[in-house]
């Protein structure tokens, strides 16, 4: 079954563009279940493109997304940290319904590389090292 929005085709485009410019500045954002559904494999599609760093994905990028720090965030931030990676860009967490109407919502999140969480781990043990060390002195 196909998702679809239903919805003009300019407001779609709209919508699609603005949840991934909102990904990239806060990286997770809360949205309700179909409006994730259709936004997840463009936003997959979005970094997959951009990958490459180069001058057609840094154009791409500008025309995709609404803000230029959304777009420095992107080349500067956000894609060294999935060099090495051969994955999806982002992951959805289910939520509590939402108080007002008890739409399904979901968080979308960018996912974090095995690396980054590799050296915060790491610098996590070197301090609690130097702490049992101050402490047994």
């Amino acid at each position: 079954m196909k998702r679809t929005i239903r919805a003009q085709a300019d407001f779609k485009n709209t919508l699609m563009r603005n949840q991934l410019t909102s990904l990239v500045l806060f990286e997770s954002i809360t949205t309700t279940k179909a409006k994730a559904k259709a936004v997840l494999p463009f936003i997959n599609s979005f970094f997959n493109k951009v990958r490459v760093a180069d001058l057609t994905a840094k154009r791409l990028a500008h025309q995709t997304l609404f803000d230029k720090n959304a777009v420095k965030k992107t080349f500067e931030e956000i894609l060294p940290r999935y060099k090495k990676e051969e994955t999806t860009f982002v992951r959805p967490f289910r939520m509590m319904p939402r108080k007002g109407d008890a739409a399904e919502m979901v968080m979308i999140s960018l996912i974090r590389p095995l690396e980054v969480r590799a050296e915060k781990v790491t610098a996590t043990k070197a301090k609690t090292a130097k702490v049992a060390t101050k402490e047994a002195k």
